[in-house]
């Protein structure tokens, strides 16, 4: 969970990344199904709410590109940009911040120091794990989801978007449930560019350790 399985996007619009160039040929059409075609084309899983989507044309791209450069040119004049949270999954979000998060100057000269912007996201990572790991259902390793969320000048996590779904409604609804009101341990930096957007992958059981500390914890009988 929240480490090889799970990053954190930017909050910044991602560079060309320095992929292999790729042979694309997506007409201007309805995003969703653009963004399917750009997924196919690009082996990349394609992450975003639907309702982004809906109503929005995509850019037309024809030619040989990198999948990040293709991904510019598809989402121009839709008023969506997308983000790599790894080398093999991209989220759509907005170009405007969210609301209650405005873009001064000072927040934009401090949103560039990645020293910050990443202790931050430890620090984020660290309490939504712990936060799973309580709850029996939501333990890592045996689902996907990727989730949005934005996090209020006091700590605690405001408001929560699912991007995908895990396919049994009960998690769903509890990790929105958990998400919402987690408060975190300290508060956001200026500069965070939100909202933060989150990817929990399944894991081999051999290769999740994400819940040790939790279990180590109960086990010596300290407080939850």
């Amino acid at each position: 969970m929240l480490g090889a399985g799970t990053e954190f996007a930017s909050g910044q619009e991602s560079p060309i990344a320095s992929a292999p160039r790729i042979s694309f040929d997506i007409p201007s059409q309805p995003l969703t199904s653009a963004l399917e075609s750009y997924g196919a084309t690009s082996k990349r899983e394609v992450l975003y709410d639907a309702r982004l989507a809906t109503g929005r044309t995509s850019g037309e791209v024809r030619g040989v590109f990198a999948p990040s450069e293709a991904l510019q040119v598809l989402l121009d004049g839709t008023g969506l940009v997308g983000r790599l949270t790894s080398e093999s999954a991209v989220v759509i979000v907005p170009v405007s911040p969210a609301a209650g998060q405005p873009a001064t100057a000072e927040v934009d000269a401090r949103k560039g120091d990645p020293v910050i912007r990443a202790r931050y996201y430890a620090v984020v990572q660290e309490r939504v794990r712990d936060a799973f790991c309580r709850e029996t259902a939501l333990r890592p390793g045996r689902y996907r989801i990727a989730v949005q969320f934005w996090i209020a000048p006091t700590g605690s996590i405001q408001q929560t978007r699912l991007l995908s779904k895990t396919g049994d409604a009960r998690i769903d609804s509890a990790i929105e449930t958990t998400l919402h009101g987690l408060r975190m341990k300290e508060v956001p930096p200026p500069g965070i560019s939100q909202p933060l957007t989150m990817v929990v992958a399944p894991r081999p059981s051999d290769q999740t350790q994400d819940c040790a500390g939790i279990d180590a914890i109960r086990s010596s009988g300290g407080a939850n």
